[in-house]
């Protein structure tokens, strides 16, 4: 099945490479600050060049790699969603509710031609913190709506030490998000792979999350291994998921290459992995 296929199917095989300030600590763990935006922006073309043929999208931003890859590197068909949302968000997630990155908007997103706009929203059901950053979701896809760009939005948990809390966490989370109508809700697996190994409770978990959410949802890769994320997306697809929006799990090796290595680790290794994602997809 052809990428022009999958997406018709409604099917969902996105290459995510807005990361930011976590990539920088992926690269330099011990000095972020070291790694130049030019670093950044040479990863992202490479990796787009690489793979986005293969993808029915790309996850870009406006910092390194919107307009810089809009050059031609972005392939013609291939659409990208723009993320919105500020950086720094880590240090603290309960400092502030999520807003739009300094200078960037959703008018600015879909001019420049993003099929999508993205959010990441930091996010637990049961911290009084949610209900600010429910709101401020609610008013960003407000804003997207009077543009007229699709949103996309990542509820993503943070700072959860009790593995076996989590399916009720992703459950609760997308029972609070699904009502608010967004276009598509990108998830993390819902349950924790290391701690609970048992497929049947993943099944269920992940058909749990099809029944309460009424929009197309997509497994986010969470910066795990490959082969984790790969088992994870196949149970997911048997149980109502629509695709994959894969970051690091994808291409943490070649971004952790040698430069002059990094098109032949994209093109032996990080290539056929993302084949192996789409076989799951169709």
């Amino acid at each position: 099945m052809t990428v022009a296929d999958l997406a018709r199917n409604g099917r969902f095989a996105v290459l995510a490479i807005d990361h930011r300030d976590s990539l920088r600590a992926v690269l330099a763990p011990n000095d972020p600050d070291s790694v130049t935006s030019e670093a950044i922006v040479d990863l992202k073309r490479d990796l787009v060049a690489g793979l986005a043929e293969q993808a029915t999208g790309v996850m870009l931003e406006p910092e390194y790699s919107i307009p810089q890859l809009l050059d031609g590197t972005l392939p013609p068909g291939v659409g990208f969603t723009a993320a919105l949302e500020a950086q720094g968000y880590m240090a603290d997630p309960e400092a502030s509710p999520v807003a739009l990155l300094e200078g960037w908007s959703v008018q600015a997103a879909a001019d420049s031609g993003a099929a999508a706009a993205k959010l990441l929203v930091l996010y637990r059901p049961d911290r009084p913190h949610a209900i600010a950053q429910e709101e401020a979701a609610a008013e960003i896809l407000s804003e997207c709506r009077s543009v007229g760009i699709p949103l996309l939005v990542e509820p993503l948990f943070y700072a959860l030490d009790d593995p076996t809390v989590r399916p009720q966490i992703v459950l609760d989370t997308v029972d609070r998000f699904a009502p608010m109508g967004f276009d598509v809700l990108k998830l993390p697996f819902p349950v924790d792979a290391h701690h609970d190994p048992d497929r049947a409770r993943w099944a269920a978990a992940c058909s749990e999350i099809s029944t309460r959410c009424d929009m197309p949802w997509t497994l986010l890769s969470g910066g795990g291994t490959f082969e984790t994320y790969h088992s994870q997306l196949e149970v997911a697809m048997a149980s109502g998921c629509a695709g994959f929006t894969v970051g690091r799990a994808l291409w943490g090796e070649a971004a952790l290459a040698p430069p002059p290595d990094r098109p032949a680790v994209i093109a032996d290794l990080i290539a056929p992995r993302l084949a192996a994602l789409r076989d799951l997809v169709v």
